[in-house]
């Protein structure tokens, strides 16, 4: 896979892909480091970062630049909260999860810190509390947090994300949304959890209104949650509920739609829980790519919550594929041809741009609108695909 990756150095209408090898050509060489207990910092200078740069104006040329490692560090934790977007099922993504986490608490040693976990439901934040004070070891964590059964990835990839966490005096905070309200969710929709429940996951219902009532929040959807429902269904597995409830028919789109958001509310307003009461603090979530990319999942999400610019919030994609960018050409990706990565999606228009956006959208109203609620920076008319791209050493 890491052989056809390719970048698109543009907006999705207008591709100029280049090899991976090419964009290493601008990586400098990692500095051997002598010291054995600096051995962590040497496998991480051996990986490579990229820093995405948007483009809003009418050329619409965004562009990857490649930066060091040590340097990508120091501006992730220039941050108060870094998603690093995954794939649950790659173990070089964990293993440079736990690289990442060593190298900032190395960094900034007694700065309050937390790993927030996708992979655990939150009814099971005092089953973490239990593990970072010993009471119990990782065998207990997998059994105790029912991981076989609500989340299902392997448990023995994230063992290197639990242990650096442990060892370098993180905080864990469980992100994710119950299965039994998640479940209640699928079937009939949001309205279907009791006030008092759904208050859990979104604690402030004009907040959660404004957020999706933007042109970019719907070109965010066409683009990446309305493909995901489409392969959920050619793969026929919209006849359960992620509590195992049977369906008599394929979940309705609205359902899967309101299914996400409380997933993704869950994690955002936990973060800004946490960020609020450490307000010095690093939260760094290790949650999958696709609520990452675009920001629309989460990263924009937990901003407008916590009260925060989105200069404070930062997004890494791990090890990027073709996949994680491909909008509604999902469903025509060929196995064997190479594909770009799309850097960003337009959502307003400007006179001139030669683009079409998903949603028709005026760029007077839409730009304003989008920034008010820290989808985008001020005056951006395009969602990019992350801040950093970074990837695993190819011996890793």
């Amino acid at each position: 896979m890491m052989n056809r990756l390719v970048a698109v150095l543009a907006a999705a209408t207008a591709l100029e892909p280049v090899a991976r090898r090419t964009l290493l050509k601008g990586v400098p060489a990692a500095a051997a480091l002598a010291t054995p207990a600096l051995a962590a910092d040497n496998a991480l200078q051996k990986t490579s970062c990229f820093e995405v740069i948007p483009d809003s104006s009418l050329a619409l040329k965004p562009k990857l630049t490649p930066i060091k490692p040590d340097k990508c560090i120091g501006g992730l934790k220039a941050a108060k909260a870094l998603y690093l977007g995954e794939h649950h099922n790659s173990l070089r993504d964990h293993l440079l999860q736990a690289d990442i986490l060593r190298a900032l608490r190395r960094s900034e040693p007694r700065r309050p810190m937390a790993v927030g976990l996708e992979a655990i439901q939150r009814r099971f934040q005092p089953v973490l509390d239990d593990y970072l004070r010993g009471a119990i070891g990782l065998e207990q964590l997998e059994q105790q947090t029912e991981w076989s059964t609500r989340w299902t990835w392997p448990f023995a990839n994230y063992v290197p994300v639990f242990e650096a966490a442990r060892l370098n005096n993180f905080e864990l905070l469980a992100l994710n949304a119950d299965s039994e309200d998640l479940g209640v969710v699928e079937m009939g929709g949001l309205a279907g959890l009791p006030n008092a429940t759904l208050a859990k996951y979104i604690p402030d219902r004009r907040v959660f209104a404004d957020f999706t009532n933007t042109t970019a929040f719907r070109e965010y959807i066409a683009y990446v949650v309305a493909p995901s429902y489409r392969s959920h269904k050619e793969m026929g597995i919209l006849r359960q509920t992620i509590s195992g409830q049977q369906l008599k028919e394929d979940m309705p789109f609205k359902n899967f739609y309101s299914g996400r958001m409380l997933w993704d509310n869950s994690m955002a307003n936990t973060g800004a829980v946490w960020t609020r009461k450490n307000p010095s603090g690093l939260l760094v979530s290790v949650i999958g790519a696709d609520h990452v990319k675009f920001g629309g999942g989460v990263p924009n999400r937990y901003a407008y919550a916590a009260g925060l610019d989105l200069d404070k919030v930062r997004t890494v994609i791990l090890n990027p594929s073709a996949v994680d960018t491909a909008g509604p050409q999902l469903e025509t990706l060929r196995a064997d041809a190479p594909v770009p990565l799309t850097l960003q999606i337009r959502f307003a228009a400007a006179a001139g741009d030669g683009g079409i956006p998903v949603i028709n959208g005026d760029a007077v109203v839409d730009v304003a609108a989008a920034a008010r609620v820290k989808q985008v920076r001020p005056g951006s008319r395009v969602l990019p695909f992350s801040d950093v791209l970074w990837l695993s050493a190819e011996d890793a």
